[in-house]
């Protein structure tokens, strides 16, 4: 993961990114959350972290200043077929939600769409 090494957090001590408990309504976690969240808004790499987190799963931390639970959601409503303004920034075809390598045309149909569109299916 090359985008680590340009994180803004890299010389941080991690427990500010991973409270004691995940409610962050706790004062503590609160504070936690605020502290990590300003180093997070500061970070050249905050997008690529986010995309992390949501694609691998991870379920304690803050992450791209996101809570477990604001990545749970993420997770929930792409699932549904909504995908994140940040997360799938990237274009993406409107027939599968598959993500292109750019530089491909937002709004253009991956190979499999675009076959089974020729097709007729």
């Amino acid at each position: 993961m090359g985008w680590q090494q340009h994180a803004a957090c890299r010389d941080t001590v991690p427990d500010l990114f991973f409270p004691a408990t995940d409610d962050f309504t706790s004062p503590e976690a609160a504070r936690q959350l605020l502290a990590a969240g300003g180093v997070c808004n500061r970070c050249p790499v905050r997008r690529e972290c986010l995309t992390y987190a949501v694609e691998s799963g991870e379920a304690h931390g803050i992450w791209a200043g996101h809570t477990p639970a604001d990545l749970r959601a993420i997770r929930r409503q792409r699932a549904a077929g909504v995908p994140d303004p940040v997360v799938d920034a990237d274009p993406m075809c409107p027939g599968c939600s598959l993500l292109f390598a750019l530089p491909a045309i937002d709004g253009q149909l991956c190979p499999a769409c675009a076959e089974r569109q020729e097709k007729g299916a």
